[in-house]
C-alpha cells in the first residue's frame, strides 16, 4: 500500500494577521498573506526556500484569500504585484505560477461588478469612507477593499483563474458542491460563508453606500469591519481521515452552522473531533464561545497573533484550557508570537507567560510558541 501523502500546515509569522502554507505531497494551498510586511519578511523568503527545492516555476495549486481585511489580502496583493512586475519589466521568466485564486472580490460581494470597486455610488461611497475614516477600523476597511480590487486585477495580468471552482462566482457554502477534489487525495469543503452571510453584507453596505456619498466622519466611524468578516471563507481540509478547520475571521455560529448543513456535525451526540483548528480572528473572544470549544475537539489548535487588540485574549485561552480540563487526550496550542520577551506588542509575553502559569496548577498544557525568524510547522 502506498504511504498516505504528507499533509501539514505552515503557519507563518504574520504579525496581526495570517498567512498559512497547507501541503499535500507537493501540492501547496496558500491562504492568506497577512499585512503589510509580512510578504518580504516571511512568505517571499519562505517561497524562495521552496523554490530551491524544488523546479522552478512553484506551482502552487490554490491561492486563497479568507476575506478581504487587510491583516489576510495585503501579503498576497504584494507577492501578485510583485509577479506582475517581474512580467512587465522583462525579468525573467515566472518564479512561481498559481493555477486558481479564491477570492470574494468587493465588487462581487456588494453587487457593484465582478472586477473592482464599482462606479458611481459605490466609488463615491469608498472614496468617502477612505477621505474621513477616523481610526483603525475604517481604515482597513478602505485598506482591504483597495488590495483585493488590485489582486484581482494583477490575477488577470498573471492569467491566474478566479474562482474557478464556483464557475466565476462567489466561494460560498454549497457552491457548486459540498467537498472539492482539489488534487487527488485533497479535498476542500466550504462552510462559509452562506448566501444568507452574504446577503447581509450586501445590504448593509448599499444602506450605508446609500446615504454617505460625501466625507462624513461620524457615520464612517459606525461602518464596523466586521461586515466584511461575515464573508470569511472557512474550510474544512480532508487528506484520507486527517482533517484541518480552517476559519479567517468568521464567527464561531457561523462555523458549526456550517458543519451542520455539511452534516459533519449534529445538534446531539459527541463533538466533532479534528486533528486541527486555526481559531478564528486571531482569538478574539469576539469571534468564539463555550459552544464552539465544546462542540469541536482537536490535537491542534493554532492562533495566529502578535497581541496586537489584545488577541489572543485571554478569554479566549481560558474557554479553550477549561474546554479539555477532565480530557486525557494530548493537545497542543501553537502561537505565532509571543515567546520570549519583546516577540509580539509590548508586554504580549508576560501577559500570556502569566496566564499560563497560573493554568499549570491545574492543568497541563503544551504551548508552543515560533520563535523570531522561524515558523510553525505541524504535520499531522
Amino acid at each position: 500500500m502506498d504511504e498516505p501523502a504528507t499533509f501539514s500546515l505552515e503557519a507563518l509569522r504574520a504579525e496581526h494577521g495570517d498567512c498559512l502554507l497547507l501541503h499535500h505531497g507537493e501540492d501547496l494551498v496558500l491562504i492568506d498573506g497577512g499585512p503589510a510586511g509580512v510578504y518580504d519578511a516571511a512568505l517571499k523568503p519562505r517561497l524562495e526556500e521552496l523554490m530551491a527545492q524544488r523546479p522552478v516555476p512553484l506551482f502552487i495549486r490554490l491561492v486563497m484569500v479568507s476575506h478581504i481585511d487587510d491583516d489576510h489580502v495585503v501579503g498576497l496583493m504584494d507577492m501578485f504585484a510583485d509577479a506582475v512586475d517581474r512580467q512587465e519589466n522583462h525579468l525573467g521568466p515566472p518564479n512561481w505560477l498559481a493555477s486558481e485564486l479564491w477570492l470574494n472580490a468587493f465588487g462581487a460581494l456588494t453587487g457593484a461588478s465582478p472586477t473592482g470597486a464599482g462606479t458611481g455610488a459605490h466609488a463615491a461611497a469608498i472614496d468617502a469612507l477612505d477621505a474621513v475614516a477616523p481610526g483603525k477600523e475604517s481604515r482597513a476597511v478602505t485598506a482591504g477593499v483597495k488590495s483585493g480590487i488590485t489582486l484581482h486585477q494583477d490575477a488577470i495580468t498573471l492569467g491566474v483563474d478566479r474562482n474557478a471552482s464556483f464557475h466565476g462566482g462567489l466561494v460560498q457554502r454549497g457552491a457548486p458542491v459540498g467537498a472539492l477534489n482539489i488534487v487527488p487525495g485533497l479535498t476542500l469543503t466550504v462552510l462559509a460563508p452562506a448566501a444568507t452571510e452574504l446577503d447581509r453584507l450586501r445590504t448593509t453596505w448599499n444602506e450605508w453606500e446609500a446615504t454617505h456619498t460625501r466625507p462624513d466622519a461620524t457615520a464612517a466611524a459606525n461602518l464596523d469591519r466586521s461586515i466584511f468578516n461575515l464573508s470569511s471563507i472557512v474550510v474544512l481540509a480532508r487528506s484520507g481521515q486527517r482533517t484541518m478547520l480552517l476559519t479567517g475571521d468568521a464567527r464561531s455560529d457561523h462555523v458549526l452552522e456550517g458543519l451542520r448543513a455539511a452534516e459533519l456535525l449534529a445538534d446531539a451526540g459527541p463533538p466533532l473531533t479534528l486533528d486541527l483548528v486555526k481559531l478564528p480572528h486571531h482569538g478574539s473572544i469576539r469571534n468564539v464561545d463555550q459552544g464552539f470549544f465544546a462542540r469541536i475537539r482537536a490535537r491542534h489548535y493554532v492562533i495566529s497573533a502578535n497581541g496586537r487588540d489584545g488577541n489572543p485574549e485571554d478569554e479566549t485561552l481560558q474557554l479553550l484550557c477549561d474546554s479539555r480540563l477532565q480530557d486525557t487526550d494530548p493537545w497542543t496550542l501553537w502561537l505565532t508570537y509571543g515567546g520570549e520577551p519583546g516577540d509580539g506588542k509590548p508586554d504580549f509575553h508576560e501577559r500570556l507567560k502569566a496566564f499560563f502559569d497560573a493554568r499549570s496548577a491545574t492543568q497541563t498544557l503544551d504551548v508552543r510558541f515560533a520563535k523570531p525568524g522561524e515558523r510553525h510547522l505541524i504535520t499531522l
